[in-house]
């Protein structure tokens, strides 16, 4: 697991192309859940960050165990495991905040019960298909036998580190 300019470039690629991911959790009966949730537009720095209401099941998951994942599925994939961090930093959610938002959350930026989720990476995993020159490129090399390339960034598979 090495996390290089180029690999870490590559799932930045990935997160900053998906509009919504799949947050995971783990609720009181030791059930893994996943809802999607919208990302939002922030630079990933090892962070990523969502809105949500704190009268959610997913509100009460994280506060009892803080270990969660996040999946994107689009043109590639990438599954970032971290701690999730419940913040109530006004500035921030007003920062993120669209008027869909008053409509899907039926409240306000400033209502307390707005909450933003940040989800600190701690590992994460891409496979990147969205690029089928690199995709058949390693296809081909593994037909004939060979693994994929030793060059950071080069394989669509990669795990990271945070």
């Amino acid at each position: 697991m090495t996390t290089t300019p180029e690999t870490l470039e590559v799932l930045k690629n990935i997160i900053r192309k998906a509009d919504v991911a799949m947050l995971v959790t783990i609720n009181s009966d030791n059930r893994i859940v996943a809802r999607p949730m919208q990302i939002q537009d922030e630079e990933f720095d090892g962070n990523i960050w969502f809105i949500t209401r704190s009268d959610t099941e997913k509100y009460e998951e994280i506060k009892s165990n803080d270990h969660v994942n996040v999946v994107i599925a689009e043109k590639s994939y990438a599954s970032i495991s971290g701690t999730a961090e419940i913040v109530h930093d006004l500035e921030k959610k007003k920062q993120f905040w669209s008027k869909a938002y008053d409509a899907l959350l039926d409240l306000d930026y400033t209502v307390p019960r707005v909450i933003l989720i940040k989800v600190k990476a701690e590992t994460a995993e891409y496979w990147e298909t969205g690029s089928m020159l690199k995709t058949a490129y390693n296809f081909a090399r593994k037909m004939m036998g060979k693994d994929e390339p030793s060059n950071p960034g080069d394989s669509t598979n990669e795990t990271l580190e945070f």
